[in-house]
C-alpha cells in the first residue's frame, strides 16, 4: 500500500493482500471466486466464516475490486484505477464496509435498504461488506431478509463472521457460504521472512517460529507481533525477545519439564512451577502449552513419518523423537488427559497453583502403565483364577505390581468390615433337629443325602408348587441348601445372608432380621435383582413360591429364632469373598478401572468390572 500521508502504517495494514495471489492458505475459496468471475456466475450474497485475522475482509475487498475494476470484471484487479484505489483506501462510494457490531439496529438496515436502490456511482456493482454480521439484531436481520433474497441486479452482499452459528438460518440459506481455514505455520513463517527481508529486519529463525506459533493461524496477529518486536528490539530480534515480550513459555522449557516427568522427579517439577509463578507466567497458558507439546510427542510416537503434522523446526523435531522413546503410548495418553483435566479445573478455580502442583505430583508418582493388550491378557487370567476359586495372592505378582502405577483405591469401609463382628448365640446347623432321639424327616421336595456324617439337602429339578404350605421348621431345615445354592452363583450375597436372623415365616414369606450394624447387608439384599435371585433359589429348594422380606431388629432377642449362619460358615464365606476382593485390589484391575473409567459391580462368584 502506498503511503501518501507520510504517517507510519502498521504491518497488518501495509502488508494486507491486494490481489488474490497474495492471499495465504485459502486456495479452495480463491479458486471458486475466480471461476465465478470468469464464468459470470457471481451470486448476489456470500458469507465468509472463520477465525480472526485469516483474510475474510481482505478477500471481500479483492473480490469487490475484481468486480468493479476498470479492466474487469477480472480475477487480477489492477490496483491502479480509481475504483481499485478507492476500495483499497476504503473511500469508494460503491463499496461500503459496514461494522455489524456498531451498525446493528433496524433503522440502519432500513437506511441501507433504501440506498441500495440507487445505481453505483462509477462502478458496475454496489458491494456491501458487513463485518461481524452475527452482531446484527434480530430485527435488523428481519429487515434485511427480503432485500437479501431479491436484491437489485447491481447489488452484491458479502458478510463476514467469526461466529456463523449466531447467524439466523434464514439469512444463511440465502448466501453462498465459504469457510476460511487457519493459516498453516509454515506459510506464516514464509510470509514473515518476506516482510523481514523487505523491511530490512534482522530476526532469528527461532523467533520467526515463535511468532508463527503464537499467532494461532492468524496472519494479522503474526504481523502485529512482528511490528511490536521491531519497536522492542534495537537491532536483532531473538527468541529471548519474543519470550520476554509475549510472556510465552519456550519449547526448551517444555522439553525440560517433560524430561522431569519421564524421570519422575517430583521436587524438581514443583520448583519449575514455582519459578513460572514467580516470573508471572499464566498457569493456564503453561498447562495448555505443555498439552500442545505432548500432542507433538504423541504424533511422533505414532510414526516418525508424521513430521509434517508438527509445526516446529527440524532441530526441535529431532529432540521430540528422542524424548518420545522415554514413554510408552499409554503413558503419554495418561499424562495428556491428566493435564487436560488440570487445565479445565484451573479455568474454573481460583486456586490454580494448588491444582497444578497436585496434578504434577500425581503424574510424577505414577508407575509404568501396561499396554491394553497386556492388561486384557492379565485381567483374563485373573478372571480365570477367580472362577476356579483359586486363592489369589498379591505377593505372587510382584512383577505385575512394579509395572503398574500406584493408586490408593480400595473398598468402602463398610464393605471392608462386612465380616467384622458376629452376633453371639447358637446358629442353625446343617443337621436336622432331633427330638426324643429320633431325626425328623426331610420336608416335601427335599432329599436327604448323607456324606461323612453330615446331612445335606439335594435340590430336585422340578418347578415350584404353589400349593405346598411354607412352615418355619421346613425353612430352618432347608436353609443350608439355600445358602449353598446362593454361594455357587453369588458368594457375596451368601455372606450377607449369613448375618440374617430368622424372624418368622408368614403367608409364604421368609422374614429375615438384621441388627442395625448390618443395615448395609439388608440394603444390598433388598436390591430388586438380588431379592429376585434369592427368592428364585429359595422357591426351587423349598418347592413352593417364596417371597423374601428383610427388616432391622433392635437386637437378637426380638427374633423368634437364632441366626441362620454359623461362625464357621461365616469365616468360610468371608475367606472366599476376601480372595475375590484381594484380586480386585490388584493393581492390574485398578489400572483398568482408571483407564476405562470403570467401577466394581458385585456379581456371581466375585465381582464384575463395568
Amino acid at each position: 500500500m502506498e503511503n501518501t500521508s507520510g504517517s507510519y502504517i502498521v504491518f497488518a495494514r501495509k502488508w494486507r493482500p491486494q490481489d488474490f495471489d497474495d492471499v495465504l492458505g485459502q486456495e479452495h475459496i480463491i479458486t471458486t471466486l475466480k471461476n465465478a468471475i470468469l464464468s459470470k456466475r457471481v451470486a448476489h450474497a456470500y458469507i465468509f466464516t472463520g477465525p480472526r485475522g485469516i483474510g475474510k475482509t481482505s478477500v471481500a475487498r479483492i473480490f469487490a475490486k475484481g468486480l468493479n475494476c476498470e479492466k474487469g470484471p477480472t480475477t487480477n484487479p489492477c490496483n491502479k484505477c480509481a475504483s481499485c484505489k478507492g476500495i483499497s483506501s476504503s473511500s469508494s462510494m460503491d463499496v461500503m464496509e459496514i461494522d455489524g457490531a456498531s451498525n446493528n439496529s433496524v433503522d440502519q438496515i432500513r437506511e441501507l435498504r433504501e440506498n441500495i436502490k440507487f445505481a453505483p456511482s462509477y462502478g458496475r456493482y454496489k458491494v456491501y461488506i458487513i463485518d461481524e454480521v452475527h452482531m446484527l439484531s434480530i430485527g435488523a436481520f428481519n429487515a434485511l431478509l427480503k432485500t437479501l433474497e431479491e436484491p437489485p441486479p447491481h447489488a452484491k452482499f458479502i458478510f463476514a463472521t467469526t461466529n456463523p452459528e449466531k447467524v439466523p438460518a434464514t439469512v444463511m440459506s440465502r448466501c453462498q457460504r465459504f469457510d476460511f481455514r487457519r493459516i498453516p505455520v509454515k506459510l506464516i513463517v514464509a510470509k514473515i521472512k518476506t516482510i523481514a527481508k523487505s523491511e530490512r529486519l534482522k530476526i532469528s529463525d527461532e523467533a520467526i517460529f515463535d511468532i508463527a506459533r503464537t499467532s494461532g493461524g492468524s496472519m494479522r496477529d503474526a504481523e502485529s507481533i512482528l511490528d511490536q518486536l521491531t519497536s522492542f528490539c534495537d537491532d536483532m530480534i531473538r527468541h529471548e525477545d519474543v519470550v520476554e515480550l509475549l510472556g510465552i513459555i519456550e519449547q526448551d522449557r517444555f522439553a525440560d519439564i517433560t524430561q522431569r516427568l519421564a524421570e519422575k522427579k517430583t521436587g524438581e517439577l514443583l520448583k519449575i512451577i514455582d519459578e513460572l509463578i514467580t516470573e508471572g507466567k499464566d498457569l493456564f497458558q503453561f498447562v495448555t502449552g505443555l498439552i500442545a507439546y505432548l500432542r507433538n510427542l504423541l504424533v511422533l510416537k505414532v510414526s516418525n513419518e508424521l513430521q509434517y503434522l508438527v509445526d516446529l523446526p527440524d532441530s526441535y523435531i529431532e529432540k521430540l523423537i528422542r524424548q518420545s522413546s522415554l514413554f510408552n503410548m499409554e503413558e503419554i495418553l495418561y499424562i495428556f488427559y491428566t493435564l487436560l483435566s488440570c487445565a479445565n479445573a484451573i479455568k474454573r478455580s481460583e486456586i490454580a497453583r494448588f491444582i497444578t502442583e497436585a496434578s504434577f505430583i500425581k503424574l510424577s508418582m505414577r508407575s509404568h502403565l501396561l499396554s491394553l493388550p497386556e492388561m486384557i491378557e492379565r485381567i483374563s487370567q485373573l478372571e480365570s483364577d477367580i472362577s476356579k476359586d483359586k486363592p489369589y495372592s498379591a505377593a505372587e505378582s510382584t512383577d505385575t505390581k512394579s509395572s503398574l502405577r500406584t493408586s490408593n483405591h480400595g473398598y468402602r469401609d463398610r464393605e471392608k468390615n462386612a465380616f467384622s463382628g458376629y452376633a453371639d448365640g447358637d446358629r442353625l446347623t446343617k443337621e436336622p433337629k432331633r427330638e426324643s432321639g429320633m431325626a425328623s424327616l426331610p420336608p416335601a421336595g427335599l432329599e436327604d443325602t448323607t456324606s461323612s456324617g453330615v446331612t445335606s439337602i439335594a435340590l430336585k429339578e422340578k418347578n415350584p408348587s404353589s400349593d405346598i404350605p411354607l412352615i418355619k421348621e421346613k425353612v430352618k431345615y432347608a436353609w443350608p441348601s439355600i445358602l449353598e445354592e446362593v454361594k455357587k452363583q453369588k458368594i457375596s450375597i451368601a455372606s450377607y445372608l449369613l448375618e440374617g436372623i430368622l424372624v418368622e415365616v408368614r403367608n409364604g414369606s421368609i422374614i429375615l432380621g438384621f441388627e442395625k450394624r448390618f443395615n448395609f447387608h439388608k440394603e444390598v439384599l433388598e436390591l430388586p435383582n438380588n431379592k429376585r435371585f434369592i427368592e428364585g433359589i429359595a422357591s426351587k429348594v423349598l418347592d413352593t413360591n417364596v417371597k423374601m422380606e428383610f427388616k432391622i431388629v433392635e437386637d437378637s432377642t426380638e427374633a423368634e429364632d437364632e441366626n441362620v449362619g454359623s461362625a464357621e460358615e461365616k469365616a468360610s464365606y468371608a475367606r472366599k469373598d476376601a480372595e475375590s476382593r484381594n484380586a480386585l485390589d490388584d493393581p492390574i484391575i485398578q489400572s483398568a478401572i482408571d483407564i476405562f473409567n470403570g467401577k466394581i459391580v458385585k456379581g456371581g462368584g466375585g465381582a464384575d468390572l463395568r
